[in-house]
């Protein structure tokens, strides 16, 4: 319809005036085809412009025709077409007719609607979607005889819409390796305290000029905004890339606010978790004192079955305020059944007052066998409201199996074998995108689980499903306090683990704290030789070797794959320490240098020993009342440990020596006589030997002694001449006394005298020099005459002596 044409139509004493544009169209009218779009500068600016085909009649009937908008697409890029009934338009369509729109340049485009007054008494609209790239929607309007409303006068327009686009971010520990957040975009990174993170916003814009020709320029280096916000409280430039070095041993909400010059705003959150540092307080010896030599035994490990000596606290989360209009208070208990967070920060009076109060509850989570589990959320005055129930009869009422599903992406064993991958399942009585679970569940809404799984069917969690309560159950409930999952896991041989949950509080609510649970991965004890049993165990078994403060280090590295380790110390007990052998002279010895652990007692070899004040003492005052050698022996009372040491009681000495008288020229062995236990001997002539030889006369002294006595002597020594002295004549009827021959000797050592006649013949011999001769042979007296007398001697000293001469025998 060309130019401009007024019609006047009366309904009930109402007048209503159509003006009808060039830009105006009527249903059935061709439109603004792909060939002939709208100039999207000015269509649809200025008032409304879509008519029915008659206009202000009633529309026509068993009408049937099609007409298509479509925008310029470089003034704009999308078609929009609203029907309503307020001022300015007019929705009049009966029952029995329809309007059907088509999300591009034809009816072969996908349908978006079919509409008229009894489904939308109150109008409709529609967008060109984004799949649509041409922009376009096709009107077609179908009516059949039975009876026609007004019509309508509605509004197409066309313009640049918001380019919707696709917000990523990536991180990089210390800038290296491969992106780092799991899951991507919105998982967590996870570091050790130290580490640097680069996060790097990597915006998709796939509906912005530079992609296809069209629409408004979305270009990361000219006209996109970055906002970045860490709950560190810390300041961060408007870039694409941002470093960010975790001050605390904490959890930090990053968040990320992406805006383009329309302006468009998207944001992402992602977290950042760093690992806790362990608590080693339960990593040491059974006895912090041993023995040296004894075995003991060190606690600290980790198994399939259990963790000893060492303990992870929570991380806590930092919250600054809060992110997309959320404050996420997330929280991980690995395999507790019952997973509590401890909320606080929010004002006392806060109290749940509706559904929309909590906005969502997620839990991050796998479990190997669905049809056993009942999950519910218990607030601080204890309600309980049922998340999802998959088993009856259990602690909530009702429950839908959902069998052998699993939820996440688990590792289906018979227990123990560590965690699989959990997946995120959420729910809320405001923003659900799906039914309850009974609903879902009916539905088989499940994904495979790809990885540990082997591809088995999982609950999916890709959307938000409505909890089977209402959270407005929760209605007078405190926000501060403990919340708690309570997960319970109602048949054997399956498994599961709650990675994390959080909850979503409205923004109107004052953000709370959160925290989230490492767990260790591996441990060991670091190699030493004194480790003889138990590495493999949680409890090792030690004998160290030498005495004083012993070292152990215990190894662990987390989940996140942040290594600690602690040094354990016991104290090794040495052997006890006495003296060296001594000697106790004067029969009494004063001990010292004993050193031991808490005391010991002495022992002696003999009961002569006595020990004051007292055996017990550390160095007591040994005596003795009989000389010798004695072994005593010190025990300590800790280890029952034994040490010897020889002490020496030496004899008092004495020493003896005998006067002399000596041959002339002879040599003398002059010889203490003494004590056995005495070991020196000192003479006045400066000899150090037992005995001298002496060769001249005089007083010689000699000084003997032990190592604690001594005693001295003297002797006198003198000399004489020494020789033989024989008569020549005896008579044996002499009456004066001499009828024996005999020598007169002195100082000899050896003696033989021979008797001969005149002819050499032996009439008698003898070796006694005090002996003599009676002048008989073989008993008989001898004849009267001259007899020969030979005598051999040895004096004193060693010398030869010879004398011969003749006896004349008298009757």
């Amino acid at each position: 319809m060309k130019g401009t044409l007024k019609i006047a139509a009366l309904f009930v004493g109402l007048v209503v005036s159509v003006s009808l544009s060039a830009q105006s169209v009527l249903m059935g009218d061709t439109g603004y085809p792909e060939n002939s779009p709208a100039d999207c500068s000015t269509f649809g600016t200025s008032g409304n412009n879509f008519f029915d085909d008659q206009g202000a009649a009633n529309y026509s009937a068993n009408f049937n025709d099609t007409t298509v908008f479509c925008p310029d697409l470089t003034q704009g890029t999308k078609m929009t077409l609203t029907w309503a009934i307020n001022a300015g338009f007019e929705f009049d369509v009966d029952g029995s007719d329809s309007i059907y729109v088509y999300d591009g340049p034809n009816t072969n485009s996908p349908l978006l609607g079919v509409h008229n007054s009894d489904t939308d008494p109150n109008g409709f609209a529609y967008t060109a979607s984004w799949n649509n790239p041409s922009g376009c929607l096709t009107v077609v309007f179908i009516s059949d005889g039975a009876n026609e409303g007004t019509g309508w006068v509605a509004n197409a327009q066309c313009g640049n819409q918001a380019q919707p686009f696709m917000p990523h971010i990536e991180a990089y520990v210390n800038g290296q390796g491969p992106n780092a957040l799991n899951p991507l975009d919105t998982g967590f990174v996870d570091v050790c305290f130290g580490d640097s993170i680069l996060f790097v916003a990597t915006p998709d814009f796939p509906y912005s000029f530079e992609s296809t020709g069209y629409g408004y320029s979305q270009d990361v280096n000219t006209n996109i905004d970055f906002d970045w916000n860490i709950s560190d409280g810390g300041t961060y430039p408007n870039n694409d890339s941002i470093w960010f070095t975790p001050p605390t041993r904490n959890g930090f909400i990053v968040d990320l606010g992406i805006t383009d010059q329309f302006p468009q705003i998207d944001r992402i959150l992602c977290k950042v978790r760093v690992s806790q540092l362990p608590d080693f307080t339960g990593t040491g010896p059974l006895e912090d004192t041993v023995c040296l030599g004894e075995n003991t035994t060190l606690i600290g490990g980790v198994t399939q079955t259990d963790t000893v000596g060492v303990d992870i606290p929570p991380g806590t989360f930092q919250l600054g305020g809060s992110f997309a209009g959320l404050t996420y208070l997330p929280d991980g208990s690995g395999a507790q059944y019952q997973a509590p967070i401890d909320i606080s920060g929010f004002p006392q009076s806060a109290t749940i007052q509706n559904s929309q109060d909590l906005n969502q509850v997620c839990i991050t989570m796998e479990h190997s066998y669905l049809g056993d589990l009942e999950i519910a959320l218990q607030c601080p005055n204890g309600t309980q409201v049922t998340l999802l129930n998959s088993y009856s009869p259990g602690f909530i009422p009702g429950g839908v199996s959902g069998g052998g599903t699993y939820m996440g992406d688990p590792i289906d064993d018979t227990g123990g074998g560590g965690p699989g991958e959990g997946w995120e399942y959420c729910f809320s009585s405001v923003f659900n995108t799906w039914g309850d679970y009974p609903t879902e569940i009916g539905n088989n809404n499940t994904i495979p689980a790809p990885n540990f799984g082997n591809g088995n069917p999982s609950l999916n969690p890709n959307g938000v499903f409505l909890p089977e309560d209402d959270f407005s159950s929760f209605a007078g409930c405190p926000v501060n306090g403990q919340w708690t999952i309570i997960v319970q896991d109602n048949l054997g041989i399956d498994d599961g683990y709650i990675f994390e949950w959080g909850l979503f509080f409205d923004q109107s609510l004052f953000p709370g704290s959160a925290s989230y649970q490492n767990y260790i991965v591996s441990e060991e004890w670091t190699d030493d030789p004194t480790i003889i049993d138990g590495q493999n165990d949680t409890l090792l078994t030690v004998q160290p070797n030498t005495p004083g403060n012993y070292g152990y280090t215990f190894n662990v590295v987390d989940d996140f794959g942040c290594a600690y380790d602690t040094t354990v110390f016991l104290y090794v007990l040495p052997q006890p320490t006495i003296q060296n052998d001594t000697l106790g002279c004067y029969y009494g010895v004063q001990l010292e240098g004993t050193n031991s652990y808490g005391g010991g007692s002495w022992v002696a070899s003999d009961t002569a020993i006595t020990f004051t004040p007292g055996n017990t003492a550390e160095n007591p005052f040994v005596t003795t009342s009989t000389p010798g050698t004695y072994t005593l022996t010190y025990t300590d009372d800790a280890c029952n440990s034994s040490v010897d040491m020889v002490v020496e009681f030496p004899s008092y000495v004495w020493a003896s020596l005998q006067d002399t008288v000596l041959c002339q020229g002879v040599q003398y062995p002059l010889s203490v006589v003494n004590e056995e236990s005495v070991t020196n001997w000192s003479w006045s002539t400066g000899a150090s030997t037992q005995s001298i030889t002496v060769t001249e006369p005089g007083i010689y002294e000699v000084e003997v002694s032990n190592e604690c006595h001594s005693a001295s002597a003297q002797a006198v020594v003198d000399y004489k001449l020494c020789d033989i002295v024989a008569p020549n004549v005896i008579s044996l009827t002499s009456m004066a006394g001499n009828d024996i021959w005999s020598v007169e000797a002195d100082g000899l050592e050896t003696f033989n005298c021979r008797i001969t006649n005149r002819w050499g013949n032996l009439i008698y011999e003898f070796s006694d020099p005090n002996g003599g001769w009676d002048g008989t042979s073989n008993g008989q007296p001898v004849s009267e005459g001259t007899y020969f007398y030979i005598i051999d001697a040895t004096i004193e000293g060693g010398e030869q002596l010879q004398k011969h001469g003749f006896i004349e025998v008298l009757q």
